[in-house]
């Protein structure tokens, strides 16, 4: 069995999921960011030596580890309820997401980009964001 298809009606009913994603997603690269940073200062104090237990911030550098590594699962977690809802994430950065539509009986993509209130292009598989093209004003029976 292939991936869900999807018609744009039905694609356009996630938008405010993808859109509530997306902000757990900032939310987890925030603490990530500021985890690293964190655990940049104490390297740059420290170096090497903070690997060392008796390092006086080798358990705080830990720590932050502990914590780095959780954000992650966080991350993963979040980032696969896209995937769930059989989406293709095209970059997390930019908040492109992909759905399988059919247009014209031609398999396609439905193309959104997070702060777009609705999906309103598709492009070809082998297109990209750049060949993005206005949905039919009707949507064709499938």
């Amino acid at each position: 069995m292939g991936p869900r298809v999807y018609t744009a009606r039905e694609a356009n009913a996630l938008v405010p999921k993808l859109e509530r994603i997306f902000n757990d997603l900032d939310g987890v690269r925030s603490k990530l960011k500021t985890l690293k940073g964190k655990m940049d200062v104490l390297e740059m104090i420290w170096g090497e030596e903070i690997q060392a237990e008796t390092t006086p911030d080798h358990r705080e550098h830990a720590h932050y580890l502990e914590e780095v590594e959780q954000a992650k699962k966080e991350f993963d977690s979040t980032a696969r309820k896209i995937q769930d809802l059989e989406g293709v994430v095209k970059s997390v950065e930019q908040g492109l997401v992909d759905f399988y539509g059919v247009i014209e009986g031609r398999l396609i993509f439905l193309c959104w980009k997070r702060g777009e209130k609705s999906i309103d292009f598709y492009h070809h598989l082998e297109d990209g964001f750049q060949g993005r093209i206005p949905l039919p004003t009707e949507e064709p029976a499938r």
